[in-house]
């Protein structure tokens, strides 16, 4: 069974109503589970922790996220990237700068979405550069209870001016729910997912 985060455990900093003891009851249950989130703002401890202070707990290889999909593909690929991310999740990329040819990585960068950084990364990608998207959701939930502009947006400006379209790490690519799957013995007809984003989570 695979589960999205936001939006199904927890809203923000809450657990949603009885999520805890539902993820609880399929542990019990026996069923096999990883934990799928396009979130790329946050890294991969602070989630687990996050989870673990709302009573989930977490292993880390039961959490699959964009970012550990693109540090996959850069090590397979043998590329370095240019990080168009958030500051909290560049730590993530550590230790992946030897690539012999670089790719464009873009993940919701926040308020680090800005020209200066757009045009470096477009500059990057009409020098050559490998395109990879962490995720090309429209829109998320805010703090604030409203709806803010997603990564997809800039992707889909970067993709317009390059003339090239992205590789999609994260949800709704069929190779992160596949990876997700890996290691499950569970076919691809019998698995489960549950989301709250019909375009992203199916």
């Amino acid at each position: 069974m695979l589960l999205d985060l936001a939006g199904v455990v927890y809203d923000g900093d809450t657990p949603i109503a009885s999520a805890v003891a539902a993820v609880e009851r399929l542990r019990k249950a026996g069923l096999p589970l990883r934990f799928v989130s396009n979130t790329t703002r946050s890294p991969r401890h602070k989630i687990i922790a996050q989870l673990a202070a709302m009573g989930v707990e977490v292993r880390d290889e039961e959490l699959l996220t964009p970012a550990r999909a693109a540090l996959e593909w850069l090590r397979r690929h043998d590329r370095q990237p240019h990080l168009l991310v958030h500051p909290n999740l560049e730590a993530e990329f550590t230790g992946s700068e030897g690539g012999k040819s670089r790719a464009v990585v873009v993940g919701d960068a926040g308020e680090a979405f800005d020209y200066a950084g757009l045009n470096r990364a477009f500059r990057e990608l009409v020098a050559g550069a490998d395109f990879l998207a962490l995720a090309t959701n429209r829109t998320f939930k805010d703090a604030d209870g409203q709806l803010s502009l997603d990564a997809g947006a800039f992707v889909a400006a970067l993709e317009f001016a390059c003339g090239r379209s992205p590789v999609v790490l994260g949800k709704p690519s069929p190779d992160f729910f596949l990876s997700a799957l890996a290691g499950l013995n569970c076919p691809q007809t019998d698995a489960v997912m549950v989301g709250d984003d019909a375009e992203s989570d199916v």
